[in-house]
């Protein structure tokens, strides 16, 4: 399945994370604490089924979460560390 490349292109640039209020959270820990503290997810995107467990997809789901499934080398090329743990997300960001 195709993904939203454009907006992960944007959530590393400093220009696009600015235009649409944006930011990429790399790993597990981040998009579960995001999960947790009820911060905006707009997207996560995902290497293996795996990688979701614990996660509450489908509240998320319903509430308006998009999730991709993604090539380990999409993932590879997006992330930012040595070992990527197979997951990101996208938050949204200046919101009250």
């Amino acid at each position: 399945m195709c993904c939203n490349r454009p907006v992960v292109t944007d959530a590393k640039s400093v220009t696009g994370r600015e235009r649409r209020k944006i930011i990429l959270l790399e790993g597990r820990r981040l998009v579960t604490e995001a999960v947790q503290t009820s911060q905006r997810l707009r997207a996560v995107f995902f290497t293996d089924a795996e990688v979701l467990d614990g996660l509450p997809v489908d509240s998320l789901t319903e509430s308006g979460v998009k999730f991709y499934r993604v090539k380990k080398d999409h993932m590879n090329l997006w992330s930012d560390t040595v070992a990527p743990q197979g997951i990101m997300g996208i938050e949204l960001i200046g919101f009250a």
